[in-house]
This record gives structure tokens, sequence and C-alpha cells, in this order.
């Protein structure tokens, strides 16, 4: 399937944030009651604070989603100086196994190389399997000391990826 990766436009962002907290409730049963869901799906706060990704089949149906965070701006969690950060990947759960999470992800690490990031790193659920596995067959080494809990209940794993 050919898949385009763009910008978001802003007629989207209400499907973005929808297929996020779709994606994120496929993973581990999150529902809009979770604390975290409304981050999830305010794709809008994304679009203007961060870079807001799409990929889209070539009739315009969204695939899946990616936030790319430039170094110090206000979605960036664990990154330091000069590391660009990957934030809420999330893949409609029809187009898992389509590399849609893949050409998400170039695209961010690609950004990254042309705004002269060092690295990229990211956080990553615990029960994220499948995106554990891209990230390694990406190049991206866990990074223990990077990682954390916003929640007693929620463990994130760090990975990075050096540019």
């Amino acid at each position: 399937m050919p898949v385009v990766v763009r910008p978001a436009r802003p007629d989207e962002l209400v499907a973005v944030g929808e297929l996020t907290l779709a994606a994120y409730s496929a993973d581990n049963g999150m529902t809009r009651e979770h604390p975290y869901a409304a981050t999830l799906l305010d794709a809008d706060a994304r679009a203007r604070e961060a870079v807001l990704l799409v990929a889209v089949e070539a009739d315009g149906r969204l695939l899946g989603t990616v936030t790319y965070v430039r170094p110090g701006t206000p979605f960036a969690e664990v990154g330091g100086p000069g590391e660009a950060e990957v934030r809420m990947l999330a893949v409609d759960p029809a187009a898992r196994g389509a590399g849609v999470g893949r050409v998400l992800s170039d695209e961010c690490v690609r950004r990254a190389r042309e705004d002269g990031c060092a690295a990229v790193v990211l956080s990553s659920g615990s029960w994220m399997h499948a995106a554990h596995r891209l990230y390694g067959r990406m190049g991206f080494v866990r990074t223990p000391e990077l990682d954390w809990s916003p929640r007693p209940d929620v463990d994130l794993l760090a990975f990075r990826l050096d540019l």
C-alpha cells in the first residue's frame, strides 16, 4: 500500500486524536476515562506545539500519526539538548503490519537529521512490544537511565538512536 507522510491538516485533527486513542486502546485497553486519554485526543495541541504528522493512503484515508518534537519545545519529555523526540506513534489497528509505523518513524529520524540533532529519543509503554521491535530494527537502543513513570501504574521505557 503506498503511504504518504505529511503534516496533519486542521480538518483532520479530531480524526487524528480519535485514531491515537484507538491505537492505544488496542494496545492496552485505554478508555476515554483514562487520565492520558485527553492528551491523546488533543491533536490540536500537538499540531500547535510540535510537528504532528500523519500517514495517509492515496485516497486520503488516515492510517497513522506521530508527533515529532524538536529539542526544548513544550512536548519534550526525556530528550536533552540536541535530541529530538518521537511521541504518540499510533497506527490504526486495521493498518498494522503494513509498515505505517516504520514510515512515520523514518520521517521523524529524517527531520531530526535535517534539524541537526545528535539523537532521537522516545519513551514507549512497557506493554508496547510491537513498537519495541520496530525501534530495535531501526537501530534504537534501550536507554534505561531515561525510563520513567508518569503514574504509579504506567512504566515508560526509553530508547535512543544516535544520528
